[in-house]
C-alpha cells in the first residue's frame, strides 16, 4: 500500500512540473463550454476530474471488500463464540466422568491414533448400517 501511495504522489509531482512548464494560454472549448486559460491550469483541472472519477469508479469495489470483511469478521466472532461454547460443554463433561464412582465403567478421554483391532463385518454392532453399498449388492 505505501507503494501505491509513492506512486501516485510521484505522478502528482510530475504533473504538476509538466503543468508549470507549460503555462501558455490556450482556448478550450468542450459541449458549448468556452474558455481561454492557461495550459498549467487546464491541465491541473483535467488530471484532478481524472483522479477524481478514478477513486469514483473504484469505490464500489471497495465497499464490497468492507461489507465482505465485516460479514467474515460476524461470522468468525460467531465461530469464537461456538468454539468457547465447545470448550467449556467439554470441560463439564470431562469433570462429570471425573466424578463417577470407580464401580462405573470409565471411557477413556484420550483420542487413539489408529484402532487396535480393526473389525470384521459380522462383528459390527447390530444397529451399524453403512452408508455405502455393499459388494453383494453390486
Amino acid at each position: 500500500m505505501q507503494i501505491l501511495t509513492l506512486l501516485a504522489l510521484l505522478i502528482a509531482i510530475v504533473a504538476v512540473v509538466f503543468a508549470l512548464q507549460n503555462s501558455a494560454p490556450i482556448a478550450v472549448q468542450f459541449l458549448g463550454w468556452q474558455s481561454q486559460d492557461s495550459l498549467a491550469l487546464i491541465l491541473l483541472l483535467t488530471f484532478t476530474f481524472g483522479v477524481l472519477v478514478g477513486l469514483l469508479i473504484s469505490l464500489p469495489p471497495f465497499i464490497k471488500r468492507l461489507r465482505r470483511s465485516s460479514h467474515l469478521k460476524h461470522r468468525l466472532h460467531e465461530r469464537d463464540s461456538e468454539i468457547e461454547e465447545l470448550h467449556r460443554q467439554l470441560v463439564e463433561a470431562r469433570q462429570q466422568l471425573n466424578a463417577l464412582p470407580p464401580s462405573q465403567p470409565r471411557y477413556s478421554t484420550q483420542l487413539q491414533s489408529e484402532p487396535q483391532t480393526k473389525l470384521q463385518p459380522s462383528e459390527y454392532p447390530p444397529d451399524y448400517a453403512p452408508d455405502y453399498p455393499s459388494d453383494s449388492s453390486l
